[in-house]
């Protein structure tokens, strides 16, 4: 059965709100490849963004989040222990917060689907619960 639900990250979120971004169109058109699909994120990512969108941009992306278009879940503060021995097992790739958060929660959810930019460090990252998460390629 098809997931109706999906991870997004932050080059994914950066993209459909810039539309100054390389991949502002396959953004665009991915989210409207998803329609009726639940999208999450993450509050890393969300900061994540904050610094790499402009006002605007960033504005729209809160908006649009508070519209409904985007649960934001929080990390929970009992799993740190595990996110530094997460981000010590993937330190040579520079594993950053937001990725290693979206990781976190892909077990929590069950959601192993996310919409991202970044081919390298989502191919390599194996969550916690030993699963592979399932990178949609905006530019597919």
């Amino acid at each position: 059965m098809k997931s109706t639900a999906t991870l997004a990250d932050a080059g994914f979120l950066v993209a459909l709100f810039n539309d100054a971004d390389t991949h502002h169109a396959s953004a665009v058109a991915m989210l409207g490849r998803l329609a009726g699909q639940r999208m999450y994120t993450v509050w890393e990512v969300l900061a994540e963004c904050s610094r790499l969108l402009d006002d605007t941009g960033w504005l729209n992306l809160l908006r649009w989040a508070a519209a409904g278009r985007l649960t934001v879940f929080a990390s929970d503060p009992a799993d740190l222990a595990e996110i530094a021995e997460f981000t010590e097992r993937y330190q040579d790739g520079g594993a950053d917060l937001a990725d290693v958060a979206l990781v976190f929660a892909a077990d929590r959810t069950g959601i192993y689907d996310v919409l991202t930019v970044d081919r390298r460090d989502f191919d390599r990252y194996r969550s916690p619960a030993g699963k592979k998460l399932r990178r949609v390629w905006v530019s597919d």
